[in-house]
């Protein structure tokens, strides 16, 4: 300012700094190893699970409980909904819990179609591991990932501070 007190053109003019905060949502690692599991289990329905070139659509529901079973439906009666499960829980914000319920009922379904397999490779002197084919550990692999997923955050939300001149 001058004595005359008028402000001098070239003088810096002062600005009011505001502050306004802002929230924005991240994907999380619950999210993206959710679709992955999900994924995964998805590949595990195309592929042989039994030596032989077996496949889930091939192999009867009712095998869970009954060595004996067959007829419809197959196998991918339960495979479809955990699938299903799996996902959804991966894009909905609170789906930790589905993402776990989904992993461990996908890792009963393959623990206890292992066990079905192994009785009839027992009965037949056959080794277990002989007996299954590589879609049978994809899904074992996919139901425990999936659990896993259940405990990692779906969403990151963070706060962001934007300085407004």
């Amino acid at each position: 300012m001058t004595a005359s007190g008028a402000v001098p053109q070239n003088a810096p003019v002062r600005t009011r700094r505001e502050r306004r905060s802002r929230w924005s949502i991240a994907i999380g690692p619950g999210m993206v190893v959710g679709v992955v599991a999900t994924i995964a289990l998805v590949v595990a329905m195309f592929m042989a699970w039994q030596s032989g070139g077996v496949h889930p659509s091939s192999i009867p529901a009712a095998f869970l409980w009954d060595r004996d079973a067959t007829g419809d439906p197959s196998f991918l009666v339960y495979l479809i909904p955990l699938a299903v499960l799996l996902g959804v829980g991966s894009v909905l914000r609170g789906g930790a819990g589905l993402r776990i319920l989904a992993g461990v009922l996908t890792l009963v379904v393959v623990g206890v179609f292992a066990y079905q397999l192994h009785e009839i490779t027992d009965d037949l002197g056959v080794s277990f591991g002989d007996a299954v084919d590589p879609g049978f550990w994809v899904a074992a692999i996919a139901g425990a990932v999936g659990f896993v997923s259940g405990f990692l955050p779906t969403w990151l939300t963070s706060r962001h501070v934007e300085e407004v001149v």
